[in-house]
């Protein structure tokens, strides 16, 4: 009876945040016009303050990304640092391009985004961003897959 009531209950609260959500989203898709972007509608980030917070860790997500991608990547091809099967280091150089990729054209677009508190790049980018995002964010758990099952 009690894990009944629970998932009743669970149910309940989910359809509740559901037509919260779809109620809120709906209120901000009328006051949008087709091309406007703001990091208070689609992020929620109303304030200068937290923009600039998220920004700054964007920022180090990016130098993180690049320093440690690229050292990866030199110490493995250049160097031959890695002493690991070589099937195993190539998998890890294919993740190292991947993230690479991932920073290029997620991390960083957002990072304007969140700096101008508007969508500067452009209509064709808006929309390859999300495709782009999501094949190597599906590639990258892929090649961590292969890496752990080889």
């Amino acid at each position: 009876y009690q894990r009944r009531v629970r998932g009743l209950l669970l149910v309940f609260i989910v359809k509740l945040s559901f037509v919260a959500k779809s109620s809120t989203s709906r209120d901000t898709m009328l006051r949008l016009r087709d091309n406007e972007y703001s990091n208070r509608t689609v992020h929620g980030i109303e304030s200068g303050t937290n923009r600039f917070i998220w920004a700054g860790y964007f920022l180090f997500v990016i130098l993180s990304s690049l320093i440690g991608d690229t050292t990866i990547l030199i110490a493995s091809i250049k160097y031959n640092a890695i002493k690991l099967q070589k099937v195993i280091v190539i998998v890890i150089q294919h993740i190292a391009v991947c993230d690479l990729m991932v920073t290029v054209t997620s991390v960083i677009p957002i990072l304007f985004s969140l700096i101008t508190n508007e969508w500067v790049l452009g209509n064709f980018l808006c929309y390859s961003n999300f495709y782009l995002t999501y094949y190597l964010y599906v590639a990258g758990l892929l090649l961590i897959c292969n890496m752990t099952t080889s």
